[in-house]
């Protein structure tokens, strides 16, 4: 019988029976990013995660495809041309996940940057993906950039210029990248921890030494490369390999405000009174608005990071500066999340965090390569480089085809706009909550129908998992069939965020959530009193910042 757990212990005998080109360690964006490249070209491939796809970084970031504005201040040129070019592209190879936000740059008075300044900025910024933005930007005077904001503060305003960059679910764009590669035969497994790096009799490393965290097994992965793809975690495996450590890893959180307390209809780019630094206020859709993020060096485990009460303070403390009237608080803060940014290693670490490239470096030696470094908007040509140096190393030549690729969700969606609202049209069903066509499009892009599918079958499956967002049962069904969910942590925290967007952060569902995948899944009532016991420390760990 086909399920799940049949299918999860048919990619644990493959992983153990079969010889692969590429073992990928890591399940984030450019893990998943590098094993559906690898796959794409026809090599055998498996990809393996200690915990679940994106479960680090790749859910942590500030959710934007963007081309890195500030960036030009630096004199990364390079970096914003790829970025930018890479913005254009994911917004037709993923549609559904990667949509147009206006961004909202403001001057006031006593700022270092002119608004003359900003306006060449963005001429370049434009010019560097040959105009082809979503829209060019305009330079507003004060009365319209206030009626285009009116919660701004007026006192010293001198005006605004509007642009676009892209807003995104990181968390998804990250496990579209996982179902791709599994689709085109490679081996993907969550909870799945990689310990001891195998070597031949030449001690050229071979494989991997694979823990099966949820069933307790362990197998040898053999490869002819592993790829190291593990972000704030790649000098942890580096060390594995006797190589030195890369990393001077950045802390960033963001808080989550309920949009009647923060409302705003763009993203604003605010300077920190403090440091000056730039922090982000985004319009998050269903009743949410995001500010974030910090960047502070961090030093400690990846596997323990959590906000603090200094970190929530100096966003709420940009926010209002901004936005007065607000008036926020820590008791505003719904949710947070925490991530770190897997930088290298600068030269001058006293310049501060913010200064550190964001550039990427790929380490090549025997059986072996690291990737390191790198943004989430560029995820897609950073795994095609990595291919590129690891089939060096197998004595053949491909080339990458996720330029012209589309992610499972959205495929027949490229050619406009349009073709999202024909289907968000086409998803109207009777029983489905208010908002959710256009909630579940933006999900699942042309998978939203199976879901809904799903709601024909069972109409519990049409229940809301919370009074206040249209995301239902049967996302959850999905999850789990589908989507490689095999936690309540997987499900309700990357699958369907309600920790980072529900006011309870899904703890009053999490029960008959766990109830239903315990159904699922075979779980014991054991197992599933851990599972919520975990998940409840999970959300215990986001509010550490009120201790």
């Amino acid at each position: 019988m086909d399920t799940p757990n049949s299918r999860r212990a048919a990619a644990l005998k493959r992983l153990s029976e079969e010889a692969f080109d590429l073992v990928v360690v890591g399940g984030g964006i450019t893990g998943t990013g590098i094993a559906r490249d690898a796959a794409l070209r026809g090599l055998k491939v498996a990809l393996v995660e200690k915990l679940d796809f994106g479960a680090g970084t790749s859910s942590k970031s500030s959710k934007l495809i963007h081309g890195g504005l500030r960036y030009l201040e630096q004199g990364e040129l390079g970096l914003v041309f790829e970025s930018v070019n890479e913005r254009k592209r994911l917004m037709k190879l993923a549609r559904h996940l990667v949509r147009p936000l206006p961004f909202l740059v403001t001057n006031f008075k006593g700022d270092r940057r002119w608004l003359s300044t900003l306006a060449l900025g963005l001429w370049i910024y434009d010019a560097l993906c040959f105009f082809g933005n979503y829209k060019n930007h305009v330079t507003y005077g004060p009365k319209k950039t206030l009626e285009l904001e009116p919660q701004l503060r007026s006192n010293g305003l001198n005006g605004g210029i509007l642009y676009y960059d892209c807003v995104t679910d990181d968390a998804r764009l990250t496990l579209e990248c996982a179902l791709d590669a599994q689709s085109l035969g490679a081996v993907v497994l969550n909870h799945a921890k990689a310990g001891k790096l195998l070597r031949d009799p030449s001690q050229k490393i071979c494989g991997v030494v694979v823990h099966d965290l949820e069933g307790g097994g362990t197998c040898e992965a053999k490869a002819r490369v592993v790829i190291n793809a593990t972000g704030p975690w790649s000098d942890e495996v580096r060390a594995l390999a006797g190589e030195p450590a890369i990393l001077k890893p950045t802390k960033g959180i963001h808080v989550v405000i309920d949009s009647t307390r923060l409302p705003v209809k763009h993203a604003l780019m605010m300077s920190s009174p403090r440091d000056k630094r730039a922090v982000f206020c985004i319009p998050w859709g269903l009743g949410r608005t995001v500010v974030g993020t910090t960047d502070t060096f961090f030093d400690g485990s990846p596997d323990s990071l959590q906000p603090t009460k200094q970190d929530v303070e100096y966003l709420l403390e940009t926010a209002n500066s901004y936005f007065p009237a607000a008036e926020l608080v820590s008791d505003d803060v719904l949710a947070t999340w925490s991530g770190l940014r897997p930088l290298l290693k600068p030269e001058d670490e006293s310049e501060g965090a913010s200064a550190v490239s964001r550039e990427h470096e790929i380490y090549d030696s025997p059986g072996f390569v690291t990737i390191a470094g790198g943004k989430l908007t560029t995820f897609r040509k950073m795994a095609a480089e990595v291919v590129d140096h690891a089939i060096k190393q197998l004595g053949v030549t491909t080339k990458s085809t996720t330029e012209t690729r589309p992610l499972p969700g959205a495929q027949g969606l490229e050619a406009s706009d349009e073709a999202l609202e024909t289907l968000i049209g086409a998803l109207e069903t009777p029983g489905l909550p208010e908002g959710a066509p256009r909630y579940l499009a933006g999900e699942y892009g042309v998978r939203a129908p199976t879901v809904i599918a799903r709601g024909k079958a069972d109409p519990s499956a049409f229940e809301r998992l919370d009074p206040e967002l249209p995301s239902i049962f049967a996302q959850v069904d999905e999850a789990v069939d589908v989507e490689l969910a095999r936690t309540l942590d997987d499900v309700i925290s990357r699958r369907i965020p309600l920790v980072l967007r529900a006011r309870d952060q899904g703890l009053g569902i999490a029960e008959k959530v766990a109830a239903r995948l315990a159904t699922k899944l075979g779980w014991t009532a054991e197992r599933t009193q851990a599972e919520l016991e975990q998940y409840r420390a999970v959300v215990a760990q986001t509010r550490t910042f009120r201790s």
